[in-house]
């Protein structure tokens, strides 16, 4: 398995992988990004600002969610 981040100046702050053969992470251009774990293409993002955190998900009532902070804020997406 080879997954490619790139960094292009701020951003990111770690690199979450779940058992479903994703890896979320944070992108320079101010997005949260969710790539493919065996090809490395990216599936989803969505420009929350500088990911200043390692994303982390929980369950809750059946639903598997992601939170991310971005400066002083905290996102919260479910994965469906």
């Amino acid at each position: 398995m080879f997954v490619r981040c790139f960094r292009l100046g701020g951003g990111g702050g770690g690199v979450l992988t779940t058992a479903g053969r994703l890896v979320f992470a944070g992108d320079g251009a101010l997005n949260v990004i969710a790539h493919d774990a065996l090809t490395g293409k990216a599936l989803w993002h969505s420009r929350i600002g500088n990911v200043t955190n390692p994303p982390q998900t929980y369950m809750l009532d059946g639903r598997q969610y992601l939170i991310v902070a971005a400066n002083d804020t905290l996102w919260a997406f479910y994965l469906y």
